[in-house]
């Protein structure tokens, strides 16, 4: 009550000193854009000086309203208003081509988002305070305008006044500066204005989001359960891709997005158990990215590959072969993770992992000594009777803690990204045979457990996942 009577007691201009101040620095970015585009150095220096004073009341604003104890609600609304309109010097910065178009948009649609957003929580009683991300990337892009309206190519008056020389000399050293550095300084600007964008942005999905799920415990555990679903997700989007792009004839495609789904399978049950985010909605699209991405897309894949054999001799219609050699690989891993649905998670395998015989077949397709027909007939078939075996085939952790498999790890991640290298188009293992490789070290985790190299008896219960 006493600080209100305090308060009450000023004249209305010391009460208002603060918003008068902002104000301000509103007419003064109206003043910049009469005065640009500008032709000489005079012009310029104006320009320049303006601008430094009307980004000093940014600051002094702030500093009267705290030192007075003006604080209002009005200013609180209006000084980031009036920063909005401020940003808006990019715009004869880039009539004046001080700058390009696609940094200005950034920086400016990062403004106007932000400025939604505080209309949003307005709506709701709340006003969005200024972030430490936000205030950095004020501290950086008042700077950076300066220095751009410098930039400027512009005539030299010879009877300059003399207490703008010194600035004349200051402007002509940034116009001497390389164009890298400029463009350094502008990224770096666009790179904070993004982190600061998704600063406010993620803080504002997070309130949302701890609304609608009642406290910010649940929230918490929500959010723990989504991280591993996401790269489930991300599992099924690329097994569903990877069909079309089978059903083109765009094999090796298909095989790239095939394999960096098997790389998301093995991160988010990582994830899960790491995270001990575990749910039923989460099990049932984890079996579905399985059945999209090791299903369906290699018999797309097999039936296509089949289908382009050109045999010497006859031995009817290939595609009728590339059908049942395609349904027979699907109906394998259907039956596969079926079993392995009925039956729950455990340490060891009950068949072959289908994202395993799903490499072997894309590996085999993509080869160019194994994608021969006999040998790739060959290989489906071996893949498929494996699939629905039940011989036991040691989970990623229990593979890790025996010998033999532990030796795999390093050269099949080595042979893994060069395969992804070549799949990309990017050339580095052109000539190391790096297809047939990775298939062979797959290989050999195959035939563990047929050789008595995996040792049956440690087979134990594992965690769901």
């Amino acid at each position: 009550m006493g600080s209100k009577k305090k308060l009450s007691s000023r004249p209305q201009s010391i009460q208002h000193l603060a918003n008068i101040v902002t104000a301000t620095r509103i007419m003064g970015v109206g003043l910049i854009f009469w005065l640009t585009p500008y032709v000489n150095n005079f012009w310029q220096i104006v320009t320049v000086l303006i601008f430094t004073l009307i980004c000093l009341t940014d600051f002094l604003d702030g500093w009267i309203a705290r030192k007075l104890g003006i604080v209002s609600d009005m200013g609180k609304i209006l000084d980031p208003l009036a920063d909005k309109i401020l940003i808006l010097v990019f715009l004869p910065l880039l009539e004046m081509r001080a700058i390009s178009s696609f940094p200005v948009f950034i920086i400016l649609a990062r403004e106007f988002a932000i400025m939604a957003l505080r209309v949003v929580l307005a709506k709701e009683g709340v006003i969005m305070e200024a972030k430490l991300s936000g205030k950095i990337k004020t501290a950086i892009t008042f700077p950076l305008c300066g220095i751009l309206f410098a930039r400027v190519s512009v005539d030299q008056v010879p009877d300059l006044p003399g207490i703008l020389v010194p600035f004349n000399q200051l402007a002509l050293w940034v116009y001497s500066w390389p164009s890298i550095v400029f463009d350094v300084l502008i990224w770096i600007t666009v790179l904070v204005t993004v982190w600061s964008f998704l600063d406010y942005f993620g803080r504002f999905l997070w309130q949302q989001y701890v609304r609608k799920m009642g406290s910010e415990e649940r929230a918490k555990i929500s959010l723990k359960v989504l991280i591993p679903n996401t790269f489930t997700m991300l599992n099924l989007m690329f097994g569903v891709i990877a069909s079309l792009f089978a059903a083109f004839g765009q094999f090796h495609t298909a095989v790239l997005l095939v394999i960096l789904g098997v790389l998301f399978d093995a991160i988010d049950g990582t994830l899960a158990r790491e995270l001990n985010a575990f749910s039923n909605w989460g099990a049932n699209l984890d079996s579905k990215a399985d059945f999209v991405s090791f299903g369906i897309a290699p018999a797309v894949v097999v039936y296509k590959i089949i289908d382009t054999y050109q045999l010497p001799y006859n031995v009817g219609p290939l595609s009728v072969a590339g059908l049942i050699f395609g349904a027979l690989y699907y109906l394998s891993v259907r039956y596969r993770l079926k079993r392995f649905n009925d039956t729950g998670h455990t340490s060891y395998f009950e068949g072959l992992p289908s994202p395993v015989g799903a490499c072997l077949v894309l590996l085999a397709g993509i080869s160019t000594f194994l994608a021969q027909p006999i040998y790739f007939f060959a290989i489906i078939a071996a893949v498929c009777l494996l699939m629905i075996s039940h011989i036991p085939y040691a989970h990623l952790e229990i593979a890790g803690r025996e010998r033999f498999l532990r030796y795999l790890k390093i050269p099949a991640f080595v042979f893994l990204i060069l395969t992804i290298l070549n799949l990309l188009h990017i050339r580095l293992a052109k000539d190391v045979f790096a297809y047939e490789i990775l298939f062979f070290l797959i290989f050999l985790y195959v035939l563990a457990p047929l050789l008595s190299l995996s040792d049956k008896s440690k087979k134990v219960p594992k965690s769901p996942s």
